[in-house]
């Protein structure tokens, strides 16, 4: 998100203390001032127009714009020239994606119909052995033997694969031989055969899986399971495309016992327990948090029910972590404050704010002698039944406190009770309120979840998910059985925008019905970084009182085109434009989703090239291709025909040759080539050779500095020119290295700041953030616009030139001609001069202790200056990114015992696993006592090399020109008053610079850039609570149907105490090995 900041408090301090400051310059400057000498405004008008006028001359002497124009207008005469149909664009891609998406749907359909009749089909058998299933691959395989024998790499799924068969995932604390896994895994084997089927009809799915209610996972294909982390924590029913598949959204309301009774573990257990039941509310849930003693306060700054965003369950299980226990309990105090908040909620007029479905309170506590009858008979009895509120009761540490209660609060409110004695079995219990919701729903309307990262390595996916249902003749209540589920990649929707027509600068997106962000160009992934945040369309997008509005129609699922003025953040995030977009959206049939279409102003017109990519053409363009002259030609890693397995990854050598290759078989297949394509790049590099070759002879002269009395000569590095089809060619070719970072056109800075500003010589200095200590002498790029004129304008090239630093001096030197009285750039001692581009880095100097810091942001180079110039001739905008990265150290303190950190030896597992003798709580029991018998006081777990990334908030600034003013000047008092500095400074016509000239630096005196607020480089930044709390809630909309209460829903066994013995002996065993590995760890 970009905010514009204008300079208000800096234009206010200009104007204060105008007397002392006029009594200093007429009376004491003129002894103590550095600039005696400076030249006036008129001069240094002068200067800058001077050297304007030599940048000019480039046209002529080594970009040629003009004549490369007339190139490209002669190579396509015989083509048409073709608007950019915003409207017929986007409603084409909508379409394509929607029917992408609707045999994902009937993919899914077929596959539950099937799951449905083969369990209705079962008959279940208490005596099942593991040895009765078939096909039965395991999908955590790590010693071999069972599903990874079978596997062979798929590009498509970025893996080793089988495609033949299913693989099953079972979460560690979950017994893998108990009857009701094995009967379920028995029937759900004939699954195998319908994603076969569905597989081989659509050659664009990927994962289809099966979510069962029990903790397993089938997925197909077949593949290796990938594990994250030490230890495989990974629960199906804990992932956001199941949660969202088996119930409809849920305000909940947390109620946390803070009483003096629960210090100490129970306290930290009900810590964990309510970071882990945060972590199955998704984005369509809202959630508050209250704890009670002897009275009841909502937790941290948060008084109302927040969306379970992101960022909001990040803040909210920080503060869950500083409670403390005091006081005495008095629990109806509690839930009359609970009831309070809903009715509050339930009253409120706010926008956007609620799920308006399955109201429930979770209460945590060590025990109860309180029921509450009496608050519940006034606040929930009395409701109608569909409308009460649910109540999930736990139980929580293992102190001999009465349940019975809290097992009647459960029971009488639709709600369920659960124990939880210690940290091992949070995770089980926490989610039994989950399949207590799945009971009351009864949708048959596949549902599209928002996006999240696979955990099976297909980057950022959506899931479309349906509820496979109980439908045995004894399953009158319509259990749910599982979810199945089916992914699209965002990379899937994605291959249907015109790129083409869209150009360098335009793009597509698309947002779901809470405005969070499907697919975007600036929509980052993170691999390694499971917790992806939720992400606003605009926390991406400038916010905007029209982008505001943009919002809320595509959330509202409307048509429409927009023109907005915004600004634009440039590739490399160095540098921000402000222009006029034009937005087109439709909704995306059949789903929640809104597609989008951004345009640039000046991506109006493409050239329609006529006829059909021939044989001709084939032989002719690699020939081209295979040239050996002193010029290098790098392709943009683009797919120029369909079979092209052409990544990012690939460098240009390899994409030509990958090309070549291609071109070669054209016979074989001529249907597979993109014509548009193929006819641009046959076109690109004829004109490209050419160009090259008139420019190359340039370069061939030796370049004598336009009216320079010392007549001194600088030499043009390289020349190069990127084209619309994704084509650089560079020379020399030695110089290719140069350009190979900028090897895709499209996706680089400079290219995309020339379209822009067209009629503009656009300077680029290597970005840095500190002195180029090895750097002998700088080079710049210099580049310039080609747009062809038949008819309209189009965009078809970018030309450019690398030159030494030198050369840039020399110019500026030979512009700023003075007498003898005035100082000029050639007298260093005595004045510096700059030349800075519009982001405020510095592109020459004349001082040679500033040449090593060409490329850098002048408030670190000169931060007096810069915080002079900024509030006059510069603006900035401040960006916050919610997706940046940050190194977490884990050097903070543990709010947990060390003892609870899982082991890193899965040996221990095994064990466990294998002495699951009675049922799937033994787990649960054993890392209670690991939790109970061991453990240790909060400890600093730290390490140097403990160094993961984490998601973080990171804010940042671009600067950019004032556009209503060229020029300015003034006195700086930097360190003390016994020394000033003039400086004046002035707009470079054409170009992308200001000339400035100042006084030299006073002696003994630094002032670093965040001495004078000038922010640039990305900083990390902690989003105050005030602010998060107070932010007003965006505009949103539910789920159409809310599914909270169905008659048929029956909940006869609504939860009960641990009761299945256990042998002591193995479970000290297992603790004690448990614990063992846990501190050698």
């Amino acid at each position: 998100m970009l905010i514009y900041t204008p300079k208000r408090d800096v234009m206010a301090a200009r104007c204060t203390s105008s007397a002392f400051q006029t009594f200093l310059l007429v009376f004491v400057l003129p002894t103590l001032s550095f600039g005696m000498n400076m030249p006036n405004e008129t001069l240094v008008r002068t200067w800058a127009e001077q050297l304007g006028r030599n940048i000019a001359g480039f046209d002529k002497r080594s970009l040629p714009f003009t004549t490369i124009r007339t190139f490209f207008d002669e190579s396509t005469k015989e083509s048409e020239v073709e608007e950019v149909n915003g409207t017929a664009l986007i409603l084409e891609m909508a379409d394509q994606v929607a029917q992408m998406l609707g045999n994902k749907t009937a993919a899914l359909k077929r596959a539950v119909k099937v799951a449905e009749s083969a369990a209705a089909r079962h008959n279940y058998s208490e005596n099942i052995k593991e040895s009765n299933l078939v096909n039965y691959y395991k999908s955590k395989d790590d010693a071999c033997i069972s599903v990874c024998k079978i596997l062979e790499y798929s590009e498509k799924f970025r893996q080793g694969i089988n495609a033949s068969v299913s693989s099953v995932h079972i979460p560690v604390e979950i017994y893998d031989k108990d009857p009701e896994i094995l009967n379920a895994l028995k029937w759900s084997h004939e699954l195998d055969k319908v994603f076969r089927e569905n597989y081989e009809e659509d050659k664009e799915i990927l994962w289809q899986y099966f979510g069962s209610q029990t903790g397993f996972m089938r997925s197909f294909p077949a593949s290796k399971w990938r594990q994250t982390g030490e230890v495989d924590l990974y629960d199906v029913r804990r992932r956001p495309w199941y949660t969202q598949g088996s119930s409809s959204p849920k305000d909940m309301l947390i109620l946390i016992d803070t009483s003096g009774s629960v210090v100490g573990q129970s306290l930290q257990l009900m810590k964990v327990a309510v970071k882990s039941i945060l972590d199955t509310l998704g984005e369509n849930d809202f959630v508050q948090i209250v704890q009670f003693a002897k009275e009841a306060v909502t937790v941290g700054c948060m008084k109302r029910f927040v969306q379970a965003n992101y960022r909001n369950k990040k803040y909210l299980s920080r503060v869950v972590s500083e409670m403390k226990a005091e006081e005495m309990a008095n629990i109806s105090k509690g839930l009359e404050y609970a009831f309070d908040q809903f009715d509050q909620f339930e009253n409120s007029t706010e926008a956007g704010v609620g799920a308006h479905c399955n109201k429930m309170i979770m209460l945590l506590t060590d025990g109860s002698t309180d029921n509450g009858d009496e608050v519940f008979k006034r606040r929930n009895f009395n409701r109608p039944l569909k409308n009460r509120v649910r109540v999930f009761t736990y139980a929580v540490g293992q102190n001999p406190n009465p349940v019975k209660d809290l097992k009647w609060m459960a029971c009488a409110n639709r709600g369920y009770f659960s124990e939880i004695p210690a940290m091992g079995a949070i995770r089980a219990r926490v989610q039994h309120y989950v399949s207590v919701l799945s009971g009351s729903y009864r949708t048959e309307l596949p549902l599209w979840t928002s996006v999240y990262l696979d955990s099976l390595g297909l980057g950022l996916v959506v899931t479309v998910t349906l509820p496979v249902y109980n439908r045995a003749p004894s399953g009158s209540n319509q259990t749910i059985l599982g979810v199945m589920g089916i992914d699209v990649t965002t990379e899937q929707m994605k291959r249907y925008s015109p790129v083409w027509q869209l150009g360098p600068s335009g793009y597509t997106f698309a947002i779901n019905t809470n405005g969070y962000v499907i697919f975007h160009p600036s929509l980052k992934i993170h691999d390694d970084i499971e917790d992806t945040p939720n992400l606003d369309f605009l926390d991406i997008e400038i916010e905007s009182e029209a982008k505001d509005k943009l919002r809320g129609d595509m959330i509202d699922g409307k048509n429409g085109v927009v023109e907005i003025s915004s600004f634009d953040l440039s590739v490399d995030e160095n540098y921000v434009h402000e222009e006029r977009r034009r937005y087109f959206y439709t909704p995306i049939g059949n789903t929640t989703f809104s597609l989008g279409l951004s345009l640039p102003s000046y991506q109006k017109f493409i050239v329609k090239h006529s006829g059909p990519f021939t044989k001709a053409n084939a032989t002719e363009l690699i020939k081209l291709l295979e040239e050996q002259e002193d010029r290098a030609k790098l392709l943009a890693p683009w797919k120029y025909y369909k079979s092209s397995e052409v990544t990012d990854s690939y460098n240009s050598s390899d994409v030509v040759r990958d090309l070549v290759a291609a071109l070669q078989n054209y016979s074989q297949s001529p249907d597979t080539f993109d014509t548009e394509m193929m006819k641009q790049l046959h076109l690109d590099l004829r004109v490209s050779n050419i160009s090259i070759k008139m420019m190359k002879d340039m370069m061939r002269v030796t370049l004598t500095s336009p009216g320079s009395a010392d007549n001194d000569t600088a030499n043009i590095t390289a020349v190069f020119m990127a084209t619309y089809g994704g084509l650089t060619t560079v020379s020399p070719k030695s110089m290719s290295s140069v350009l190979e970072r900028y090897q895709d056109p499209w996706k680089s800075a400079y290219f995309r700041r020339a379209l822009h500003y067209k009629q503009t010589f656009m300077f680029h200095a290597l970005y840095t953030t500190d002195y180029q200590e090895n750097m002998t002498s700088p080079t710049v790029m210099v580049t310039h616009s080609v747009f062809g004129s038949k008819k309209e304008e189009k965009p078809v090239a970018v030309i450019g030139a690398i030159v030494d630093h030198d050369f840039l001096l020399q110019m500026m030197n030979s512009s700023s001609k003075s007498g003898d009285s005035v100082y000029s750039c050639k007298d260093v001692d005595n004045a510096v001069c700059f030349l800075l581009d519009d982001g405020a880095f510095v592109v020459a100097a004349n001082h040679p202790d500033y040449h090593l810091q060409i490329g850098r942001f002048l408030g670190h180079v000169d931060a007096g200056l810069m915080e002079q110039l900024y509030g006059s001739v510069y603006h900035r905008v401040e960006e916050v990114d919610y997706q940046a990265t940050c190194v977490d150290y884990g050097n903070e303190t543990s709010a947990a015992p060390l003892s609870f950190r899982i082991p890193s030896i899965n040996l221990v597992f095994e064990l466990l696993t294998v002495n699951w003798w009675n049922s799937v709580w033994t787990w649960a029991v054993v890392n209670l006592n690991v939790y109970s018998w061991f453990s240790s006081p909060p400890t600093v777990a730290a390490s140097s090399d403990d160094q993961e990334e984490k998601i973080c908030i990171k804010q940042r600034a671009q600067y950019y020109f004032n556009p209503n003013l060229e020029e300015t000047n003034g006195i700086i008092y930097p360190c003390n008053e016994n020394c000033t500095r003039d400086y004046l400074a002035r707009r470079v016509p054409d170009t992308n610079l200001l000339f400035v000239i100042i006084s030299p630096a006073c002696p003994n005196c630094y002032e670093p850039a965040s001495s004078k607020n000038l922010v640039q480089e990305p900083v990390e930044m902690a989003l105050a609570d005030n602010d998060l709390c107070n932010q007003t809630a965006r505009y949103r909309r539910n789920p159409a149907k809310c599914y909270d209460f169905d008659t048929r829903e029956t909940n006869p066994v609504c939860g009960g105490p641990l009761t299945s013995p256990v042998s002591v002996v193995l479970v000290v065993v297992a603790t004690l090995l448990t614990v063992i590995s846990a501190r050698l760890s």
